[in-house]
């Protein structure tokens, strides 16, 4: 389920003795956070509110530090995998809701009956959803994004008639070696036609999909031939073309490359 759907349950949702809400910026390319910035953020975050309750009921205090160790022990175990910031929703309730963003987020933290969702739906209108396309010959990657996170991820292969190249040696090689460039520039005709047919029909099934889903945008990353012909095959308000090979970047490496760009 996308983040900002899962964060929307919370936000009917009340408790009396509390919830805490934290927003942190935990950048590992951040000079300031290679050397731990964030557990200073966090630490005088935390005191702040403790500070601020200090005149509420005891119920009320003892409520609050049993989350603050629920939430800086979770946010500490996974400190050697920090992501670009995080968001914690917590409760004595038993809620407790951590997600690691490849987004920056505004350091907050709260403490109120109810969660606080607010930044996370501002940012969710930064960071809408979208459909990036790594287009290649033979297949092409879809990712949907939104918030920076990966929503899915789906691969469609190009299933085409493959030329069976049977091998010749010595003279039989050299007879044939002048027929080569016809038969390969045929051969192409006939794979290009296919891929065009091909693409139209993926393009339709993309379209349903962002339709749907409701993107913002489709970003078309690969080769410029190729995606300048997929968008041919697109009708949709705003597609942006990125001239890169992601061949060997990881599905979160292609986001993050796409959303810089």
């Amino acid at each position: 389920m996308p983040l900002i759907k899962e964060l929307r349950q919370f936000k009917n949702q009340s408790c009396n003795e509390g919830y805490l809400t934290i927003y942190l910026s935990t950048d590992q390319t951040s000079n300031d956070q290679q050397r731990g910035e964030w557990k200073i953020r966090l630490k005088n975050g935390l005191k702040k509110i403790e500070k601020y309750i200090e005149a509420d009921n005891e119920a009320t205090i003892k409520a609050y530090r049993h989350v603050k160790k629920k939430a800086t022990e979770a946010i500490y175990a996974i400190q050697t995998e920090l992501p670009k910031s995080i968001v914690l929703i917590a409760s004595p309730n038993g809620d407790f809701f951590l997600r690691k963003l490849q987004i920056p987020v505004e350091n907050t933290f709260y403490w109120d009956n109810e969660p606080k969702i607010e930044q996370l739906e501002r940012l969710s209108k930064e960071y809408p959803t979208e459909g990036i396309l790594f287009v290649q010959k033979e297949h092409v990657f879809m990712i949907e994004t939104s918030l920076g996170e990966i929503n899915i991820e789906r691969l469609y292969n190009l299933e085409i008639e493959k030329e069976d190249w049977k091998q010749y040696d010595g003279i039989a090689a050299s007879e044939r070696m002048a027929k080569r460039a016809n038969h390969r520039d045929k051969y192409e005709q006939r794979f290009e036609a296919n891929q065009q047919r091909a693409f139209k029909d993926l393009a339709n099934t993309i379209q349903k999909e962002a339709d749907r889903n409701k993107w913002s945008t489709i970003y078309l990353v690969g080769e410029q031939g190729l995606t300048t012909e997929f968008e041919k095959q697109l009708l949709f308000p705003t597609v942006k073309i990125i001239d890169k090979n992601y061949k060997k970047f990881s599905s979160k490496e292609i986001v993050g490359q796409v959303l810089a760009s």
